[in-house]
Parts: structure tokens; C-alpha cells; sequence
């Protein structure tokens, strides 16, 4: 019978990722770690994928990434060095994981493997759907675009303030994204031995940071999208064309 990880590359998405999330802590056993990991690995190769998809069509549509991200010059320059559009993972990123692990706990491995296989991703900015900046700036954050913070950022929002059960800011929430001072952030609390874990401060309640990337990807890395109708049906099939499930 083929393993789960055999399972995974034939298309069993779902089957194997539910296998793997039922088995809770007990995934973290020497019987089931290595093959966990390398499905964790291969959902983020497959996300990666659909990031470096997206970008060049986002572009191709007049997207302005980065409009009402931050208004300052310093700090944008900070965030598009910190957090830009994309940015894969460097030499040093598995050094950091692990101290990110001595501080935090440990963590899922859903977001270990993003951190190492991914890295991060910001798409805020704003679709071309009105002439006003500030109707386009109000529109982007309902749109909630896909935004990760890399480990190194992760230490970084968290330093000195870790405590027995941490919540990892993984990203701003889509008012924050926007400047808008009542934003929080979108976190995974650790210690959790477990293959993924619930996205806390998210509008779904328990939803997976998995699950939230899927719904990020049903709609062309906007999940906004499908409450806000702010792109017309051609717009939104040429932004999902051939993306990868996962």
C-alpha cells in the first residue's frame, strides 16, 4: 500500500492533510514524522508555486502592490525591504526556525515548512477598479490580500515577548495591512505539536492556516473576493487559471 506521501503526489490532497490533522500530537512520532514532513514540504512547494503564478498575472493587470501598505517613506522603505512582494527563503532561514522554536515552541509543521520552503509574500496594494485612491485603498482591505511574514520578521514582532503559550504573528489583519489603527494580526499560538493549526484573529473561526492559504488561492490570493465582488469573472478565472490545488 503506498504511504502517505506517495498518497499526497497522486492527488489524495485532502485525504492526506486530514489523515495527517487527525493524528494530532501523534504525528510528531518517529512512525509518522518524516513522511508528514515531506507532505508538509510538498504543500508548500506547491503554494510557492501558485505565489510565483500569481505576481506576473497581478502585474499584467495594472495591480499596485504596495498602495496603502504605509504613507511614511522610512517605513515603506523598511517594508519593502522587510516584507517584500515576494521572498524566498535564505541560508539562513533553518537557522532561524530553530531559534524561532527556542522562543516560541514548537511549531506546526504547516508552518515550519512555509517558513523553509516559502518564505513570505505581500500582495497588499490595490486593483485599478477606481479612479480614487482612497475608494481603491478602502476596497483593498476588505479584499484582504495574502500576506506572510518571514521568520525573520516573526522574531522580530515577538522578541521579548514570548511566554509559555505564544501567539506567532504570521501576518497583519486586512485592516492593519491598510493602516488602519484598530488592526491586530492573524497568529498561530505554540507550543503545537500537530502537522497544522487554527489562524487565530481570522474571520473563520478555527479555520487552518492551510485552509486559509486554500481560500487565499480559490480567489486568486484575494479571499476577500468572495464576498467583495470587486473583479469581474474573467479577471478572477485569469488570475486562478492553473494554479495548483494542494
Amino acid at each position: 500500500m503506498p504511504g502517505q506521501y506517495d498518497r499526497y503526489q497522486q492527488g489524495f490532497y485532502q485525504e492526506v492533510y486530514d489523515e495527517f490533522l487527525a493524528m494530532q500530537e501523534h504525528v510528531f512520532e518517529s512512525h509518522a514524522y518524516e513522511e508528514a514532513l515531506l507532505v508538509a514540504r510538498a504543500i508548500m512547494k506547491r503554494v510557492r508555486y501558485n505565489i510565483e503564478l500569481l505576481i506576473p498575472r497581478l502585474h499584467l493587470m495594472g495591480y499596485h502592490f504596495g498602495e496603502g501598505f504605509s504613507e511614511e517613506p522610512e517605513e515603506a522603505a523598511y517594508w519593502e525591504q522587510e516584507a517584500p512582494i515576494y521572498k524566498a527563503p535564505t541560508s539562513e532561514t533553518p537557522y532561524l526556525v530553530v531559534r524561532l522554536e527556542q522562543s516560541a515552541g514548537i511549531l506546526p509543521l504547516t508552518l515550519k515548512c512555509w517558513y523553509e520552503e516559502v518564505g513570505n509574500v505581500n500582495f497588499v496594494g490595490t486593483f485599478p477598479v477606481y479612479e480614487n485612491r482612497k475608494e481603491r485603498v478602502a476596497d483593498g482591505s476588505l479584499l484582504d490580500p495574502l500576506f506572510i511574514y518571514s521568520v525573520k520578521m516573526a522574531l522580530t514582532i515577538g522578541e521579548d515577548n514570548w511566554s509559555e503559550i505564544n501567539d506567532i504573528s504570521i501576518a497583519p489583519d486586512r485592516f492593519f495591512k491598510y493602516g488602519y489603527s484598530e488592526g491586530g494580526s492573524y497568529s498561530i499560538r505554540t507550543p503545537c505539536k500537530m502537522f497544522d493549526a487554527p489562524l487565530e484573529g481570522y474571520e473563520v473561526p478555527e479555520i487552518t492556516f492551510v485552509n486559509y492559504l486554500r481560500l487565499c488561492f480559490r480567489w486568486g490570493g484575494f479571499p476577500g473576493l468572495e464576498k467583495q465582488h470587486s473583479l469581474t469573472a474573467e479577471k478572477l478565472e485569469f488570475l486562478t487559471k492553473d494554479l495548483l490545488p494542494f
